[in-house]
């Protein structure tokens, strides 16, 4: 233990209790404070669990997040089952379309669908058009709209997670049962799905814990009877009313403090049991089956139907981008330049800031997270491995806590709220965790020996940093530098309560151009846009890290 990495491990503690413990211990103690008042209780507690209407908002929330996690899981398993184990030529398209959700925005989703399925969408207009029904259907709005949408989302997350558990069991496991005269779907259900339990659990947790996070999909499908939206409209659209005000950031509050809980909870389950195997491994594509001809074209069918449902996001986007009057017909049939032409002359500062914001994060990203990742996988100093949870932990904040947390904590005492620069630093805080899990894989995979080399030559350890380790560190490095920059740039949940005149991105454009009701054309471009950039910024890691499934499944590492 030296006194450079003693000084480090200060260094990087003292940005975390700043831009972290500070801010969110302030949204802790301000959810105690009584309106009217200059006391603090709990009383705004005992009537969030005593008001018939939030129980009602927590248990729908419960109830969508359970839905959510039981769709995601009934369509992921055969997903990630087929992914995994069966050789099939395209596999690797497939692939690509069925996790593109992971990195694309949810609320571009939202509008697509509401183009698409909606009450005067695609499907009802051709369906009343050919007279097969007389009035339209509800296939978006409502409940089964939200658990629709949002298990499209999350579905890359579970497919990952079994997709990896898959792969990485021993054959000898299932053999052995095959020989025991267990065989097909028993064996799958004995044997295979338990041996998966520690990386499904992985993906199930940040899939339940979705709904608790997004205010924005049941606010767009008029929706507001769950948590996070009753916690945005009572502190975005109540804030002369103080105790609405208050009764929102105990919703907050909640939401986080569930989050967590479930996050710990997951955690410790997969930690008090053993997974390990005893036998000599496996190979890195694991068990692949042949299968036959019925089980292979009813595998096709399958991706394809999936493939095709996350395809519509910006096919449906893509169409309504370059049209200008999309309105009670199936298709659009005026086409025009115009949507882009506001958005890249009338209101440039939306694309702008969101590079300069997202850059920004980035770069304190990078300058925090690889010291950061040094400290926890190369020194015994005190302290690393909590510096590591309270890192990870916040991957279960929601996104709402942070930026709430930034507007409470940075107004008054250390008043950064009321300049620009909160928005970078909010987006750091809370995409940070993405960028440190690709670092610290990134070092658990570099050889010590090598830097020990080195430092033996007589190289300090700023010399071995810049011309050992960050050259061997460098590809998984910018696999995180991209991923950290995809998530910032689609943030909407934190920056919404931090933004001011002149501070607007791309999402939060695409949510004010919905919200006050003008050119749906124009939030449709930007959506696209905003899709065009993640789908290259996505090739490009797929070529970094030498192939999509790797690419895609830096964000997700936890």
């Amino acid at each position: 233990m030296t006194r450079g990495n003693i000084f480090l491990s200060a260094v990087l503690w003292s940005i975390i209790a700043l831009f972290v413990i500070y801010p969110l211990s302030i949204l802790l103690v301000e959810s105690f404070k009584i309106a009217g008042t200059d006391t603090w209780g709990i009383s705004n507690y005992l009537e969030f669990f005593q008001d018939a209407y939030y129980l009602k908002t927590f248990g729908n929330t419960l109830l969508l997040s359970t839905l959510v996690l039981l769709t995601t899981t009934i369509f992921g398993i055969p997903l990630s089952y087929i992914l995994a184990r069966y050789r099939q030529r395209g596999k690797t398209v497939f692939t690509a379309l069925i996790l593109l959700p992971i990195v694309l925005p949810a609320y571009a989703g939202v509008f697509a669908f509401i183009i698409f399925l909606g009450r005067f969408g695609t499907v009802n207009l051709l369906l009343t058009g050919t007279g097969l029904i007389n009035e339209p259907i509800n296939f978006i709005y409502g409940l089964h709209g939200l658990v629709f949408i949002q298990a499209l989302h999350m579905l890359p997350f579970i497919v990952l997670s079994l997709s990896a558990g898959f792969t990485d069991i021993d054959p000898c496991f299932e053999e052995a049962a095959e020989v025991e005269g267990a065989s097909g779907f028993w064996r799958f259900l004995t044997v295979t799905l338990p041996l998966c339990t520690p990386t499904y659990l992985a993906g199930a947790v940040i899939v339940f814990l979705w709904p608790f996070t997004d205010w924005l999909t049941p606010l767009i499908l008029g929706q507001v009877d769950f948590l996070p939206s009753v916690a945005y409209i009572n502190i975005a659209y109540h804030f002369t009313d103080l105790h609405r005000k208050y009764m929102g950031i105990v919703a907050v509050v909640v939401s986080s403090i569930v989050c967590i809980l479930l996050f710990l909870l997951a955690r410790w389950w997969v930690e008090r049991k053993k997974y390990t195997g005893l036998s000599k491994g496996t190979t890195s594509e694991g068990r692949v089956i042949e299968p036959g001809p019925v089980v292979k074209v009813g595998s096709y069918v399958y991706m394809g139907f999936i493939a095709a449902l996350v395809l519509l996001i910006p096919i449906v986007l893509g169409l309504a981008a370059f049209s200008r009057r999309w309105v009670l017909e199936p298709f659009p049939t005026y086409w025009t330049l115009e949507n882009f032409r506001v958005i890249l002359l009338e209101t440039p500062h939306l694309i702008k800031n969101s590079f300069v914001f997202s850059g920004l994060a980035l770069l304190f990203g990078i300058t925090f997270g690889l010291p950061a990742a040094y400290l926890i996988v190369r020194t015994r100093v005190p302290g690393r491995n909590a510096l590591d949870f309270v890192i990870t932990l916040m991957l279960a904040f929601p996104g709402m806590a942070v930026g709430v947390s930034y507007l409470l904590g940075f107004w008054q005492t250390i008043p950064l709220a009321r300049y620009w620069i909160i928005m970078a630093l909010a987006l750091f805080a809370r995409r940070l965790p993405y960028f440190l899990r690709m670092a610290h894989a990134s070092y658990l995979q570099l050889d010590i020996s090598l830097e020990e080399a080195s430092e033996v030559s007589g190289a300090g350890k700023i010399r071995t940093f810049f011309n050992i380790s960050l050259p061997l560190l460098l590809k998984g490095v910018l696999v995180g530098v991209v991923m950290f920059f995809i998530m910032a740039f689609q943030e909407i949940s934190t920056a919404i309560f931090l933004y001011r005149g002149g501070w607007e991105t791309l999402p939060i454009g695409i949510y004010l151009n919905w919200h006050r009701g003008m050119e749906f054309g124009i939030a449709a471009a930007m959506a696209f846009l905003m899709i065009v950039i993640t789908f290259i910024l996505l090739l490009i890691i797929s070529r970094i890290s030498g192939g999509v499934l790797k690419a895609a499944w830096g964000p997700g590492g936890t």
